[in-house]
C-alpha cells in the first residue's frame, strides 16, 4: 500500500463521473527548476578491493566517499537520488537545518518512506544561515558505511571566514570498512539479538592506508611549507569514536558541526560518529612526510566488554619541497590509548562558541524541561530473530525503546493527521528504577517557538559508553557537560555566554550533558544515537514540532515525488497514488476513491483509464513553480478620444493576471524596456524570508534600470484569495498593474463558501491623458501634488459615461441562476471608490486575501490597495446591467476630484447587445456613513485552524499622520509660497539617496543610510523632521499601532488614508472617529477581527492594528494614496533576525 494511511469511501458513481471529477480538480502547469546547485546521485553496486578481498559495496556515482557537494551559504540544493541498488534507502543531509523543508531531511520512516529499488526522489532544500563542514549519508540500515560524502558550505561570495583565510582546504572523511556486505552484517546482528561485529579497518577518504595487509592505496595530500591548511574532518564511521592526529603538527579548531568556535589549540582531534571538525594546521614542521593517523576511542565501560577495531588507518601529509624524500617513511604520531577518556573529554569539554557579539544569543526563558536517560538493556527475542537465544540487546531513552512505523512516515502522519501511527506521550523524565523497558513509537510534541532544555544522562552503572546524540532539524547550545549524575538545579554551572553549538553531542560515559534549542521548525525531527548499531536497538525518539501561528511557521505539503511504500498492488495503481497525492494535500479524495476500488471489478475498468489519469495527476503534481516574463515598455493606446503612449507589462492594460495555487513558488522575470527606473511590488504577499523580492523602491531594492532586468522569486504559502501586483516607482503604477489570484490548494472546493460557478477579476483604476511621470513631476514642482485623473476605469476601460463617445467598455456575460465570484481590486492611484452592479447585491467573503464572515451589501467600498472578494448571484431578470464605480471623497475641505463614473456591463446570456442597460444608484461622493458602515462591519472568518490574535503586546505605538504646509524647496520651480508635506509622528519620510536600499544597508551593516529613532508616539514639536527613520523591533515581537488621522493644517484638512503594511497581514482590532482614547481598548475585537494588509483610516479618526513581527527585513508602512508617498507619509519597520529564520542574503542579480 502507499505510505499514506488507508481510508475508504464507497464507490458511488460511474467511472466517467470520476473522470470529469479529475478534469475539474486538476490543472496542468509548467515547472521551472529553480535550484542553484544541481546534483544527480546514482546509487549502485560497485566492486572494490580492500584487505586482500574483492567486495561488492553500494556507492554513489562509483565513488567512495561519494561526490562532495560544494555550495555557498544561501544557495538552494537539488539532489536527484536514483536508486539502482537492490535495497531501500534514503539520504540524510546531516546537520542541514531543513527549515520548512522537512520532507528533504531523509531519515527513513521519520520524514519519508525509503526510495525503492529502481526509483528516484529529488531532495530540495536551502542552505541558509549555515557555513562550514557538514556531510550526507544513507539513513537506511548500515548502508551509510559506504554511502556518504562531504557537504561543504562556504561563505557567500564576498564574505570571509571569521579566521585567517587558509591557503588550502582538504576534506578528510573518516570511515569504517567491513570485508562483508554491511547489510548482511546488520541483518546477522538483528537476527541474533547481539551487537554487530566490529569493523575490519578504518579509512581516510575511502582508503585504509599502508599499515594494513594488501594496502594498495593511501590518501596523500601535498602541502607547501609555512602555509595554513584548513582540514575539514568528518567522522563518517558507523559505530566508533575516533582519535585523529598528524605527526609533528598541531591544530587550531575553528568550527564543529558547521558552527564556528572560539579558537581551540590541540594536537588531537576527537570525533564521534556524525561529528565534523574544521581545524587549521600550519605547515611549519621540517620538510618531509608525516602520517595522519586514525584510531578508535573506545569509551565502553567496563573495558573488558569492549570488542573494538584496534587497527590504525593512515594518510600522508607530504611537504612539496625538493628536500622531501619521496620514498622516506613518514613520521608516525603518538596516539592516545584507546580508552583515554581524559583526552576525549578534555577535547569535548574545552570547546567554546565564538566570542560575542558574533555568537548567537542563548535563549534564557525555558518552556520545556526534560531529562532523558540513555540506557542499554535487554528485551525478549521476538519471532523474527531466528538466531536469538532468550534475550536480545536493546536500548532506550527514558525506558522507551523506539520503533519506527512500517507503513507511513511520521511526518506524513503528522501532516495528514493520521491516527494510530504514533503516540505523543514520550515521557519528560526517566521512569522509576525497576520499570521494565517498553517498545513504542512515542514522540514528544512541542509548541512552535518553544525553548527546550534537555539533560542527557548516561547511566553511571555498567554497562555505559559515550553516546553521540544527534538532533535533526536544529542546532543546539551545549550549556554544560560533566561526569557522574547531573544535579538538578545546578544552573550556575551553565555556560550562557559562549557555549558551543552543535548538532551531535558526545554524552560522556557515565556522565551527562545539558543542551538547549528553540523549536522553530515545524515537523518530525529524529533525536537518536549516531552509533548506528544502537538505532535499530531503540536508542532514539522524535520531536513533533507543531505549526506556528503564521504562514512561515506551517509545515509545507509533501513534494510530488515523495516515495511511497508498495505492498504488491497493481503498479499502475501505485503510480496514481504517488502522482495524485501531492496536489490534493489534506483533501485526499482521488486517493480515497481509488483505494475504495481495489479488489473490485471497477478497478479493472479504472486500469484502462490509467494513462489519462496519470497525465492529469502528473500535471497537477508538478504545479510547484509558476513562471512569467513581464516586459515593461511603451504601448500605444486610444483612450478618451486621444492617442497616448503608456507604459505597461506585456502590452496589456491591466497587465497579465497571475494565477497560482497556495504553496506555489512564483518566478517573474521583469525586463525593463521603459525609459524609467522601476520596481514591481507584489501587494499583500508576505515575502516570508524573501524580502529582497518585495519590490518597494529603495526600501528592499534599488530600481531596475532602463534596459535592465531582475527576477523576482518567492513562495506563496498560507495565503488564499485576491492580491495584486504593481509598479512601486513614481506614478507608473497607474498603468503597470495586474491581478494576483491565489487559489486553494485543493481547488475551488477548498473555499470556505459555496463554490462559485465563475470567477471574474474586476480591476478599478485611474486614467490620465498625460504621461503619468510628467503628472507626478509637475505635482512636485508646484508643491500641490498631482492633478486629478481624467477618468476612472474598469479593467483598463472607462466605459460609456464620459465625454468621449464610443469609449471602450468592459463586458462580462453571465448565466442565469449562477453564483459569480467578483475579485475586485482598487488599483487606482489616489482615490477611494464606491462600486455597484445594478439590480444585484453582494456577499463579501474575503478582503485583502483574508476570509471574512459573509457580509451582505449592495455597495462595495474600496480604498487604493485593497481587494474584496464578493459573491454575486445572477438571479435578476435576464438583461443588461451596468457595473459602475465613482469616487468616495472623504476630504474635510473642498478640493477638486475626479467626478467621472467608470462603467462596465453584466450581460445575461441570450440577451442582445442592444438591450438597454440599467444603471445603479451610486452613493453620493461624500457619503461617509455608507463608507464607514462597510469598512467597520466586516469581521474575520476566524476558523478553528486560524491563528488567534496575539494577546501579549511587546510594542505599543501611536502613529499620527496628516498633511501640512512647508516653504517651497529651491527646486520646486512652479511653487508659490508653500508646498504640501506629510508626516508620521512629525517625521516626513525621506528615501535614501545613496546607491543602496534600506534592506541592503541592514544586511551589510552600511552606516549612515537610516536611523533607528522613529518615535513610538507623536512628537510635541511643531513642524516636521525630514528623516529616513525606522522602528526597530525584535523577531517575533508583537506590535500594536494606533493609527490616528490628524488635521495639521486647516487649509488642507484631513481625509481617509489607506495605510498599507508590507510583509505582514495585521489584525484590525478597532476603528472610530475623533481621537483615540486608551479606554477604548476594552472595545477591541479580539475574537474575529478583520485581517488586512491595507486599512482605510477614517478622516479625523483612528484605527488600531496588531501584528507579529516574524519576518526579518525592512518593511514599508505608508499611505497608499500615491500622491502622499513622495510627501513623506511613510515609515519603515526594521525586523531583526531571530534564532531562525534569518534574513536571507540578496540574490545575485
Amino acid at each position: 500500500m502507499g505510505c499514506h494511511h488507508d481510508m475508504v469511501i464507497p464507490w458511488c458513481s460511474s467511472m466517467m463521473r470520476l473522470l470529469w471529477f479529475l478534469f475539474a480538480l486538476l490543472l496542468a502547469r509548467s515547472v521551472a527548476d529553480a535550484a542553484t546547485a544541481n546534483y544527480t546521485f546514482t546509487v549502485e553496486s560497485m566492486r572494490v578491493s580492500r584487505l586482500c578481498n574483492s567486495t561488492d559495496i553500494i556507492a554513489v556515482n562509483g565513488q567512495l566517499p561519494g561526490p562532495m557537494i560544494e555550495v555557498n551559504e544561501g544557495d538552494a540544493v537539488a539532489v536527484e537520488v536514483i536508486n539502482g541498488s537492490p535495497y531501500n534507502l534514503t539520504i540524510h543531509w546531516h546537520g542541514i537545518l531543513q527549515l520548512l523543508t522537512p520532507w528533504a531531511d531523509g531519515p527513513s520512516m521519520v520524514t519519508q518512506c525509503p526510495i525503492q529499488p529502481n526509483s528516484s526522489y529529488t531532495y530540495r532544500f536551502n542552505v541558509t544561515g549555515q557555513e562550514g563542514t557538514l556531510w550526507w549519508h544513507a539513513h537506511s540500515s548500515f548502508l551509510r558505511a559506504t554511502v556518504y560524502g562531504a557537504l561543504i558550505i562556504r561563505p557567500r561570495n564576498g564574505s570571509a571566514y571569521p579566521f585567517p583565510a587558509p591557503d588550502q582546504e582538504v576534506p578528510i572523511v573518516l570511515g569504517e570498512w567491513w570485508s562483508r556486505n554491511v547489510v548482511d552484517i546488520e541483518s546477522d546482528a538483528v537476527s541474533s539479538g547481539q551487537l554487530p561485529r566490529e569493523s575490519d579497518a578504518f579509512t581516510v577518504n575511502g582508503v585504509t592506508g599502508e599499515l594494513y595487509q594488501c594496502a594498495n592505496d593511501t590518501f596523500t595530500v601535498d602541502v607547501q611549507p609555512n602555509t595554513t591548511v584548513l582540514l575539514r574532518v568528518i567522522n563518517a564511521g558507523l559505530n566508533t569514536h575516533l582519535f585523529f592526529k598528524v605527526a609533528g603538527h598541531a591544530f587550531t579548531v575553528v568550527a564543529v558541526d558547521a558552527c564556528y568556535t572560539a579558537n581551540y589549540t590541540t594536537d588531537t582531534l576527537v570525533l564521534a560518529p556524525g561529528h565534523t571538525v574544521d581545524a587549521l594546521m600550519v605547515t611549519n614542521a621540517s620538510a618531509g612526510s608525516y602520517y595522519m593517523a586514525v584510531q578508535a576511542y573506545d569509551s565502553l565501560s567496563p573495558t573488558t566488554m569492549a570488542v573494538t577495531d584496534d587497527t590504525t588507518a593512515t594518510a600522508i601529509v607530504r611537504y612539496n619541497t625538493t628536500s622531501t624524500k619521496k620514498n622516506a617513511t613518514p613520521v608516525m604520531p603518538t596516539m592516545p590509548q584507546s580508552s583515554d577518556s581524559a583526552t576525549a573529554n578534555a577535547f569535548y569539554f574545552g570547546l567554546r562558541g565564538p566570542p560575542s557579539p558574533s555568537a548567537p544569543a542563548v535563549p534564557t526563558k525555558v518552556d520545556v524541561n526534560m531529562t532523558i536517560e540513555l540506557g542499554l538493556g535487554q528485551l525478549p527475542c521476538d519471532s523474527t530473530q531466528s538466531s536469538c537465544s532468550g534475550k536480545s540487546v536493546a536500548a532506550a531513552m527514558n525506558g522507551v525503546s523506539f520503533r519506527l512505523p512500517s507503513q507511513m512516515s511520521l511526518l506524513e502522519a503528522q501532516f495528514n493527521r493520521m491516527p494510530g501511527v504514533y503516540t505523543a506521550d514520550f515521557p519528560d523524565a526517566p521512569q522509576p528504577s525497576g520499570t521494565p523497558m517498553v517498545e513504542g513509537t512515542k514522540v514528544r510534541r512541542l509548541k512552535y517557538n518553544s525553548t527546550v532544555e534537555i539533560v542527557l544522562q548516561n547511566p553511571t552503572a555498567f554497562p555505559s559508553e559515550n553516546h553521540p546524540i544527534h538532533l535533526h532539524g536544529f542546532n543546539f547550545f551545549v550549556l554544560a557537560q560533566g561526569l557522574g549524575n547531573f544535579t538538578p538545579g545546578n544552573v550556575s554551572g551553565y555556560n550562557l555566554v559562549d557555549p558551543v553549538s552543535r548538532n551531535t553531542l558526545a554524552v560522556p560515559t557515565g556522565g551527562w550533558a545539558v543542551i538547549r534549542f528553540v523549536a522553530n521548525n515545524p515537523g518530525m525531527w529524529f533525536f537518536h544515537c549516531h552509533l548506528d548499531a544502537h538505532v535499530p536497538m531503540g536508542l532514539g525518539m522524535v520531536f513533533a514540532v507543531d505549526n506556528g501561528t503564521t504562514p512561515d511557521s506551517f509545515l509545507p505539503p509533501p513534494p510530488a515525488d515523495l516515495p511511497k511504500i508498495e505492498d504488491g498492488d497493481d503498479a499502475e495503481f501505485q503510480k496514481i497514488l504517488a502522482l495524485c497525492s501531492h496536489r490534493i494535500s489534506h483533501e485526499t479524495r482521488i486517493i480515497i476513491v481509488f483505494r475504495g476500488l481495489r479488489g473490485t471489478p471497477a478497478m479493472a475498468s479504472a486500469a484502462m483509464l490509467v494513462p489519462l489519469v496519470l497525465v492529469l495527476c502528473t500535471a497537477a503534481a508538478s504545479a510547484a513553480v509558476v513562471e512569467h516574463t513581464f516586459k515593461v515598455g511603451g504601448t500605444k493606446i486610444t483612450q478618451l478620444c486621444m492617442n497616448s503612449v503608456i507604459y505597461t507589462a506585456n502590452q496589456q492594460l491591466p497587465g497579465p493576471t497571475i494565477e497560482v495555487t497556495e504553496g506555489d513558488t512564483l518566478v517573474v522575470h521583469a525586463v525593463n524596456d521603459s525609459p524609467y527606473p522601476l520596481s514591481l511590488h507584489w501587494h499583500g504577499v508576505y515575502q516570508l524570508r524573501s524580502g529582497w523580492n518585495d519590490g518597494a523602491n529603495k526600501i528592499t531594492q534599488c530600481p531596475i534600470q532602463p534596459s535592465g532586468n531582475f527576477t523576482y522569486r518567492f513562495n506563496i504559502t498560507g495565503q488564499e484569495g485576491t492580491l495584486w501586483w504593481h509598479a512601486h516607482s513614481s506614478l507608473l503604477r497607474a498603468t503597470i498593474y495586474g491581478a494576483l489570484i491565489i487559489k486553494p490548494r485543493n481547488g475551488p472546493s477548498g473555499y470556505p463558501f459555496p463554490e462559485p460557478y465563475e470567477e471574474i477579476p474586476i480591476l478599478l483604476g485611474e486614467w490620465w491623458n498625460r504621461n503619468v511621470d510628467d503628472v507626478e513631476n509637475d505635482g512636485y514642482l508646484t508643491g500641490l501634488g498631482p492633478q486629478i485623473s481624467d477618468a476612472l476605469t474598469i479593467n483598463g476601460m472607462p466605459g460609456d459615461q464620459n465625454r468621449c463617445k464610443g469609449s471602450a467598455m468592459y463586458e462580462v456575460e453571465v448565466e442565469y441562476g449562477k453564483t459569480c465570484l467578483l475579485r475586485i481590486i482598487n488599483a487606482a492611484v489616489n482615490v477611494e471608490l464606491f462600486f455597484k452592479v445594478a439590480g444585484h447585491t453582494f456577499t463579501v467573503v474575503a478582503a485583502d486575501a483574508s476570509y471574512t464572515k459573509p457580509y451582505a451589501t449592495d455597495v462595495i467600498v474600496i480604498a487604493p490597495g485593497q481587494t474584496v472578494d464578493a459573491l454575486m448571484n445572477t438571479t435578476a431578470s435576464p438583461g443588461r446591467y451596468y457595473m459602475a464605480a465613482h469616487v468616495f471623497d472623504s476630504k474635510t475641505v473642498a478640493v477638486p476630484f475626479d467626478q467621472s463614473t467608470a462603467t462596465g456591463i453584466v450581460k445575461y446570456k441570450g440577451v442582445p447587445n442592444y438591450a438597454p442597460a440599467a444603471m445603479p444608484s451610486l452613493p453620493p461622493h461624500d457619503d461617509v456613513v455608507t463608507a464607514g458602515r462597510f469598512y467597520w462591519s466586516l469581521t474575520g472568518l476566524a476558523r478553528p485552524s486560524d491563528p488567534g490574535v496575539p494577546t501579549t503586546v511587546d510594542h505599543n505605538m501611536v502613529v499620527t499622520f496628516g498633511l501640512d504646509q512647508a516653504p517651497c524647496a529651491p527646486n520646486q520651480t512652479k511653487c508659490s509660497g508653500f508646498a504640501i508635506v506629510a508626516a508620521m509622528n512629525r517625521n516626513s519620510f525621506q528615501f535614501p539617496d545613496q546607491k543602496v536600499s534600506l534592506l541592503e544597508a541592514l544586511y551589510k551593516g552600511v552606516p549612515g543610510v537610516y536611523s533607528e529613532d522613529f518615535p513610538d508616539f507623536p512628537s510635541p514639536m511643531q513642524g516636521f523632521r525630514k528623516a529616513t527613520a525606522v522602528k526597530k523591533v525584535k523577531y517575533n515581537d508583537v506590535v500594536e499601532v494606533v493609527l490616528q488621522s490628524e488635521q495639521y493644517s486647516s487649509t488642507l484638512g484631513t481625509e481617509n488614508h489607506p495605510i498599507h503594511l508590507h510583509g505582514f497581514d495585521f489584525y484590525l482590532l478597532a476603528q472610530g472617529l475623533g481621537r483615540f482614547n486608551p479606554s477604548m481598548k476594552s472595545k477591541y475585537n479580539l475574537v474575529d477581527p478583520q485581517v488586512r494588509n491595507t486599512v482605510a483610516v477614517p478622516a479625523g479618526g483612528w484605527a488600531v492594528i496588531r501584528f507579529m513581527a516574524n519576518n526579518p527585513g525592512m518593511w514599508f508602512m505608508h499611505c497608499h494614496l500615491d500622491a502622499h508617498l513622495p510627501l513623506g507619509l511613510a515609515m519603515v519597520f526594521e525586523v531583526l533576525n531571530g534564532p531562525a529564520p534569518n534574513l536571507l542574503p540578496p540574490p545575485p542579480s
